[in-house]
């Protein structure tokens, strides 16, 4: 049969080790498939995609029998252990090495898409005349298309029609439309998005430049322009709300939406034939406090169960081993026992937690290769919202489902990466054409929504910002260009709580201006602490997202405990002395909480007692810690709650130790070295030290008004 078809395809051929290839291909590279490529394909896998992804025309040399790597693989691993771009290199070797070649290992080149397609539906015959592929049922002639998929022009394809070969899977010979323009009228950055020619792409986002748009006209555009299967397109949203805003703007056609928590449910009730119920919070906390080490009795003010808790989400979602995450923390002792036993008691159950929806998603499809491969017919085209946000686990759970092609369309913007507590990196969105191999990138430049004044400071402070995207920003043609609409309050380090009541107040002062209309945002929620407090205190009505638990994050319980210490000087409560205990890391063996507990309040001076009892070792331990214990209390008799705070932060090291929690990715939503920070900028508001602690209790006690300043 004449061979390969219109030059633009870039059809390649199969042929058997050492065979000539036709001559068609005569100058093609040569791919070799054998014994050491199935051992270690990964290399060889990257050069097939390259090729398959630019149409580039290949030789594939089959040095051993297809069907060694025909049937997907099978990995019973734990997901922890592995990187977000791991894969089992089967899924993609076998669609590599077929979706876009002939097979000439018997001779005569034989086009298999042209044999399935003509089984599809009466009437379409294979052909061999070169003019095209089959015959569709009405008579005209059509090409089965390999490639990444794409509309074709009639000039393109030598006036034959078109159909794709995930259309011949989907039981339908459905042309493949003409190149057409998006409909909506787009700025030229979102139409260049939203018309991404084929394979995946990468859209930079920045706020207020129309992301939402662009992710719902380019569905629109796969649906309604290019014909796509709406069993094979799905759009991910990150939460319920931008699920429902998709679904809202997409009433015309009713694209398939998930969020990333649905999706990994859905995978697990298409395995299992029924949905798996979801546990509410308080089952888990029962849960984890049935398997947590015995000997931890609850102490007043703080939450032993929330670091287990949170160090499950780490593992789970940020995919870190569990021995690492107990060893990088100072207040989840046993955790790594607790992981698989906490896990074996959900699935006797047969519910799940929240993040057990995706992990335990990517453990079935690492696990069971067929089911795998009947997924990935549903996921063909993944459109990927907030994709800075996504931890480790989410990253690979999409890769599992979007295999062989990875056609993934993903927008997001690395500026915006707000929840590093989980593994969510910006380098998924920076290094994405490592993780989607020839993805496209489609930058929208321009902020539809602030004024001039408000875009060009926001350029100026993101591009601090060391690991980023680069990236222009510009407000657009429309924007406000009022002067005044930006204004830059200076005010001392620990005085900010004070600049914004005083920045609220004299606009609330103005004729009209209710506190409804007050925003007050901070890079964390921490942060919001100051304000929060500050504004009660100034008799300004708030209606805040901080809560009282906020001050059971692991920095706020270790600082407060420190002020209790401070406070009580000669009587410190052991219970507050075994909270500070790790805050910094001493080193102190496992039985010295038991020991202090023996007694409900200590002096610095017994303390030292014990020091003198114990191996010289950990005498050592102990008479460090006494000393750090004397300065705590020394300020508090001389000094205000800062000064304290201060002497805790610097001098004991506290901050130091929750630099290094950051860091090893233990912070629950923002920094544990913000909440100091968060502390500090309230500490002027109380300064007596006996006194703080209870005071900032009884402001979060009061009521949240819904007309307040948000």
């Amino acid at each position: 049969m004449p061979v390969p078809g219109p030059a633009a395809f870039g059809r390649g051929v199969v042929v058997s080790s050492g065979a000539a290839p036709p001559a068609p291909w005569s100058d093609a590279p040569v791919v070799t498939i054998d014994d050491d490529v199935l051992a270690d394909p990964a290399a060889t896998v990257v050069t097939l995609h390259d090729a398959w992804a630019r149409r580039q025309p290949i030789v594939v040399a089959l040095g051993v029998d297809p069907a060694r790597f025909r049937h997907p693989e099978s990995i019973d691993t734990e997901p922890w252990r592995l990187a977000p771009d791991a894969e089992p290199w089967s899924d993609r070797l076998h669609f590599l090495v077929w979706a876009n070649t002939y097979d000439a290992r018997a001779g005569e080149p034989t086009w298999w898409w042209g044999v399935k397609a003509a089984r599809v539906a009466d009437g379409a015959t294979a052909r061999a005349d070169g003019v095209a592929d089959i015959t569709l049922p009405g008579g005209a002639p059509a090409w089965i298309d390999g490639g990444p998929r794409r509309p074709w022009s009639l000039d393109d394809t030598d006036g034959a029609e078109v159909v794709h070969s995930e259309s011949v899977e989907a039981g339908t010979l459905a042309t493949v439309p003409a190149p057409v323009e998006p409909s909506a009228p787009l700025a030229v950055d979102q139409l260049a998005a939203v018309g991404h020619m084929a394979g995946p792409s990468r859209v930079i986002a920045p706020a207020g430049s129309g992301k939402t748009r662009v992710l719902t006209e380019r569905l629109r555009h796969l649906h309604r322009d290019r014909g796509y299967e709406p069993a094979g397109v799905l759009a991910v949203a990150y939460n319920k709300q931008a699920q429902l805003e998709m679904q809202a703007r997409t009433t015309d056609f009713r694209p398939r939406v998930r969020t990333l928590n649905s999706l990994g449910l859905w995978v697990l009730a298409e395995h299992r034939r029924r949905s798996p119920a979801v546990v509410n919070e308080r089952d888990v906390r029962d849960l984890v406090e049935s398997l947590m080490p015995g000997g931890r009795p609850r102490r007043s003010n703080t939450d032993p169960i929330g670091p287990y808790v949170e160090s499950l989400s780490l593992i789970r979602l940020g995919l870190v081993d569990p021995d690492v995450v107990e060893a990088m923390r100072d207040d989840v002792p046993g955790l790594a026992a607790m992981f698989p036993e906490y896990r074996r008691r959900l699935a006797d159950r047969g519910v799940v937690d929240f993040d057990e929806q995706i992990y335990s998603a990517v453990e079935t499809l690492l696990r069971d290769g067929p089911f795998r491969r009947s997924m990935q017919s549903t996921c063909r085209h993944l459109l990927v919202d907030e994709f800075q946000d996504l931890t480790p686990a989410h990253v690979l759970m999409l890769r599992l489902l979007a295999l062989p092609a990875l056609d993934v369309f993903g927008v997001g913007d690395d500026d915006q990466c707000i929840y590093g507590h989980a593994g969510a990196d910006p380098a998924f969105l920076i290094d994405y054409a490592g993780l989607f191999p020839g993805a496209v990138a489609h930058p929208l430049n321009v902020n539809y929504r602030c004024p001039v004044e408000v875009v060009d400071g926001a350029r100026t402070l993101l591009g601090y910002n060391h690991r980023r995207v680069a990236k222009a920003i510009t407000a657009g043609p429309d924007n406000d260009t009022m002067a005044g609409t930006l204004r830059l309050v200076e005010h001392a380090s620990d005085a900010a709580a004070t600049a914004a009541v005083d920045v609220v107040s004299a606009w609330l002062a103005e004729p009209g201006v209710e506190p409804v209309s007050i925003a007050l945002l901070a890079r964390v929620n921490s942060l919001l602490l100051a304000p929060h407090v500050a504004l009660h205190v100034a008799g300004i009505p708030v209606s805040s997202v901080l809560r009282p638990d906020v001050l059971e994050r692991t920095g706020m319980r270790a600082a407060l405990a420190y002020l209790r210490i401070a406070a009580s000087s000669e009587a410190m409560a052991a219970g507050d002395i075994v909270e500070i205990l790790r805050r910094p890391t001493r080193g102190l063996p496992q039985w010295f909480p038991e020991r202090l507990h023996r007694r409900a309040r200590w002096s610095v001076r017994q303390l030292r007692a014990v020091a003198d009892q114990v191996t010289d070792k950990d005498g050592h331990k102990v008479h460090r810690l006494a000393d750090d214990l004397h300065v705590v209390t020394d300020a508090g008799r001389a000094g205000t709650t800062r000064d304290v705070l201060e002497t805790v932060r610097d001098d004991v090291g506290l901050g130091s130790a929750m630099s290094l929690l950051d860091r090893t990715g233990g912070g629950q939503g923002s920094s544990h070295l913000d909440d100091l920070e968060g502390l500090l900028g309230v500490a002027d508001l109380h300064p007596d030290v006996g006194g703080f602690e209870q005071w900032l209790r009884d402001v979060f006690g009061r009521a949240v008004d819904p007309d307040g300043v948000t």
